[in-house]
């Protein structure tokens, strides 16, 4: 497990921390709680239940590693949507995981998206289409589709709705090249910071 440093990084939100690691076999259940540990069974896919721990080992040593209580347990809103408790504590949590890699943001006072893509990943162009509203094709259509696709995602996980959401109510404005905003119908805006590090574009909303 690693910190992300993002000290350099004059746009990233400094309430923040991203840790990662590489998604790791062999893992044992033990550090589950009783409600993860029904969910993790219910995997049957090897690789999905090796991200699943991973996401959760990644957790705990991130609570070590930046002095917080390992107490807080990792548990799930109604649609789904990560956070974690620890009595009356609540921090706000988003994992994302891609080839080889698990990502995880914490915050301890704001709600927070990530998404993160590997860079080596052939995206097919007509994703594009599927994902930019009218208003955003002239402006977006020559951008790289894996920053496109991990500024929405991470605008929808911290939405928290996750697929119930069509990616085309998402616009998207550029700032700067590593500032955006994600505006959701007129009714709710996001911050987005999105870069490329570790051979992997990520985003943050926030």
């Amino acid at each position: 497990m690693e910190l992300l440093n993002t000290s350099s990084r004059t746009d990233f939100p400094d309430h923040v921390i991203i840790g990662f690691s590489e998604i790791r076999s062999g893992l044992s259940n033990e550090l589950l709680s009783e409600n993860e540990g029904e969910e993790w069974k219910k995997f049957t896919n090897q690789q999905r239940k090796d991200e699943y721990l991973s996401a959760r080992y990644l957790f705990k040593e991130m609570l070590t590693a930046s002095g917080l209580s390992s107490q807080f347990e990792i548990r799930k809103h109604p649609l789904g949507k990560p956070y974690a408790q620890n009595g009356n504590e609540t921090l706000f949590v988003s994992f994302s995981h891609s080839k080889n890699h698990v990502f995880c943001a914490i915050s301890e006072s704001t709600d927070i998206g990530i998404d993160t893509e590997w860079l080596d990943r052939k995206v097919d162009q007509r994703i594009v289409k599927r994902i930019l509203g009218e208003t955003e094709w002239d402006v977006f259509s020559d951008e790289d589709p894996i920053l496109l696709w991990t500024i929405k995602e991470a605008a929808v996980k911290c939405l928290g709705t996750g697929l119930r959401t069509n990616l085309k109510e998402l616009e998207i404005q550029k700032k700067n090249h590593i500032q955006f905003l994600v505006r959701i119908n007129d009714e709710k805006t996001f911050q987005i910071c999105s870069f490329q590090e570790l051979n992997h574009q990520i985003s943050i909303a926030y």
